[in-house]
């Protein structure tokens, strides 16, 4: 997501890493996808000229999963979140910010087409601006999708303490049915819709962890540098971090998929996640888009098993509300352009 630069002069070294790290560039997954770019190439060459020699650039390159949903090579898809039966997600471009004809926050049905939302919460950028942009998407019932948005002018807010906040908007009539001053520092944001309590990764936490905010209150647990928290519905927050409870440190680079449970206790689910994008949960199962193994995907852990769903490079992940359904941006670099798509990828059962 580009960076922006807000008038008002607000802490948002949170939110500006947001971008950062959704900027980064020439992962695993990027080579990968160019040395597919360049098999193709190749082959299509081949073809044309009688010979079928160079087919072997293109081993291990193949379709991408699932139903596309929508295509860009100039909008990149993050955050997205499965509300009801529609996808929200955010488009990236700077242009889709500074264009009065443009949102940052679209929604989509499977088989349908791409519809633009306007952000209920207004924005700190211009005062007469009533349609902010968000940083974070996740859902909050089958009615309510859930945005974390920088700088709201909010009247519960206090700006120079709070430069972010968890705005809660109905989807069917656009209104805005509650907010949670955060004090943002990470990447991801969670609900627990039975504690009505926010989760997110806050700079007011002395060792990096999550910060648990409800009733005006906050405080802290979880591992280092924490991110991309999810709520089950058991209550447990599952999350990326580089130690998990009294376990070993992960090495430079590696995180730990990690349970925070009722007890209090964080517990391990899996080891060696690299270049995390994202998190989803429905219980007992957990959906990985990062690297395992040298590999870039889409992971399903479930039952103390591991599962590969997809290969690619994902930037996020949801899961449909009955939790058979994948939704997730894909992000293919080629030689020449770099594409975007939003996928819908089915969980088949083994």
């Amino acid at each position: 997501m580009p960076d922006r630069v807000l008038p008002h002069a607000v802490d948002i070294v949170g939110l500006a890493s947001v971008s950062t790290y959704r900027q980064r560039t020439r992962t695993l997954g990027d080579v990968k996808s160019r040395m597919c770019s360049l098999g193709g190439l190749v082959v299509r060459s081949a073809i044309v000229l009688g010979t079928v020699a160079a087919v072997a650039a293109m081993a291990g390159c193949g379709g991408a999963d699932g139903e596309e949903l929508a295509s860009s090579t100039t909008l990149d898809y993050q955050s997205p979140a499965w509300v009801g039966d529609s996808i929200y997600y955010l488009v990236g471009n700077a242009t889709a910010y500074d264009s009065d004809s443009t949102t940052a926050l679209r929604r989509i049905r499977v088989g349908g087409r791409p519809e633009e939302v306007a952000v209920a919460a207004p924005s700190c950028r211009n005062p007469d601006d009533l349609d902010a942009w968000a940083e974070e998407l996740v859902a909050v019932s089958d009615h309510e999708l859930g945005l974390l948005v920088p700088c709201s002018r909010a009247p519960v807010l206090a700006l120079e303490q709070n430069p972010a906040a968890f705005v809660r908007q109905d989807v069917t009539s656009g209104s805005v049915t509650g907010v949670t001053p955060i004090d943002f520092g990470g990447w991801g944001v969670a609900w627990a819709a039975d504690t009505q309590t926010v989760y997110a990764p806050t700079k007011s936490c002395p060792s990096g962890g999550i910060g648990r905010f409800a009733a005006g209150e906050s405080n802290c647990f979880g591992g280092a540098d924490p991110r991309f928290p999810v709520s089950a519905a058991n209550g447990a927050i599952v999350y990326f971090t580089t130690r998990c409870g009294s376990d070993s440190a992960e090495p430079a680079g590696a995180y730990t998929v990690c349970r925070h449970g009722g007890s209090g206790r964080d517990t391990t689910i899996r080891r060696g996640v690299r270049d995390p994008w994202g998190l989803a949960t429905n219980d007992e199962r957990v959906v990985v888009a990062g690297e395992l193994d040298g590999e870039a995907g889409l992971w399903l852990l479930e039952g103390g098993r591991i599962r590969k769903i997809a290969l690619g490079d994902y930037r996020g992940v949801a899961l449909s509300p009955d939790g058979t359904r994948i939704a997730a941006p894909l992000r293919e670099e080629g030689w020449f352009s770099t594409r975007w798509s939003l996928r819908v990828i089915t969980v088949r059962p083994e």
